[in-house]
């Protein structure tokens, strides 16, 4: 969450995109909790273009790679 927070206060300060970009290459390289940020940012849309598939996938990953709150996000998005 506080990951989250730091994020949008970044986007509000025009760096936005780098930071995004940096969180997502972290994701790629096995960070789960970069992964989960991306699955946040990507589901609302914040920053990023709002894509529940992609969404899905950050989750998964980051999920699989040991991050439990991933794993609450994935199932309820595997509810809906």
């Amino acid at each position: 969450m506080k990951k989250i927070i730091m994020s949008m206060m970044i986007l509000t300060i025009g760096v936005y995109a780098t930071a995004i970009e940096e969180t997502r290459r972290s994701c790629e390289a096995g960070d789960a909790k970069d992964c989960k940020i991306m699955g946040d940012l990507t589901r609302a849309g914040l920053g990023v273009e709002q894509d529940y598939a992609k969404a899905h996938y950050y989750y998964d990953k980051s999920c699989f790679d040991g991050n439990k709150d991933a794993c609450k996000e994935l199932a309820s998005m595997d509810k809906k």
